[in-house]
């Protein structure tokens, strides 16, 4: 019996440093995004609004307003997303879950709003294609892009630029792979490659402003929970210090 646990402890013990011995490789994912513009939130039946989505630059529109009206500029307002990877012939992307990583390219053109006051907000869908570990699609929902007018009396057309903000940075939507569950987080935008995020930005009157959308892909917690190797390391140890004790106990009684 003594003989058969101290084999079992040995063994354990053994586990544990092979285990720690192999590094925790954290998943690289693989793949492509789309997006798609919906649920334009308007408050006057009479707004001018369009979306045109998967064009075949893999571009998704949301047009708002009508340009050339006085006391507008020639154009009107416009969003546009273009996912990374969604080109054809464009490199996917790989990355690491919990890392920052580009989504697409995003553009407010900052036009007229004439026949269009009543806008205030429009949904991106974003779908990920993925191509590895796993070859499958996934929707993530209803991220929600709101619409700031300002007043147009400085005469500076940066001072009265109009503001897009993301209103929710995570949706309930995700996926399960080898038994973990991961979602997608947007963590922004970016005017300067994604070292810093803010959940807002400017374009000035009359001009487009461009800034990348960045997002991660994060374990969500749910899935099974795999023990750390040092707490199996910690285990064996405890359990072969405690067979000692009990070792040299019997031997001082005996």
């Amino acid at each position: 019996m003594k003989k058969s646990l101290k084999k079992v402890l040995y063994s354990l013990l053994l586990f544990s440093l092979v285990v720690m011995g192999t590094d925790a490789k954290a998943t690289i994912f693989s793949g492509s995004v789309t997006g798609e513009w919906d649920n334009v939130n308007s408050t006057n039946s009479n707004d001018v609004f369009s979306i045109l989505n998967n064009d075949p630059g893999g571009v998704a529109q949301f047009n708002w307003g009508t340009g050339g009206e006085y006391p507008a500029t020639s154009f009107d307002n416009q969003f546009t997303f273009d996912g990374v990877g969604s080109d054809p012939g464009e490199s996917e992307w790989d990355v690491e879950e919990e890392i920052a990583f580009l989504l697409g390219d995003f553009d407010y053109r900052n036009g007229s709003t004439y026949n269009s006051t009543g806008v205030d907000g429009v949904d991106l869908n974003v779908m990920v294609s993925l191509s590895s570990p796993i070859n499958t699609d996934y929707s993530f929902s209803s991220f929600g892009f709101s619409i700031t007018n300002t007043p147009n009396n400085t005469g500076n057309s940066t001072v009265d630029g109009d503001i897009v903000t993301l209103g929710n940075n995570t949706t309930g939507n995700s996926f399960t792979y080898a038994g973990t569950e991961y979602t997608l987080d947007i963590l922004g935008f970016s005017q300067d490659s994604g070292n810093t995020f803010t959940y807002d930005f400017s374009s000035p009157e009359g001009a487009t402003a461009s800034a990348g959308l960045y997002g991660k892909i994060s374990k969500t917690g749910g899935g099974a929970q795999v023990p750390e190797p040092a707490t199996i390391f910690l285990l064996g140890s405890g359990l072969l210090g405690l067979f000692g004790y009990r070792k040299k106990f019997w031997k001082s009684k005996s």
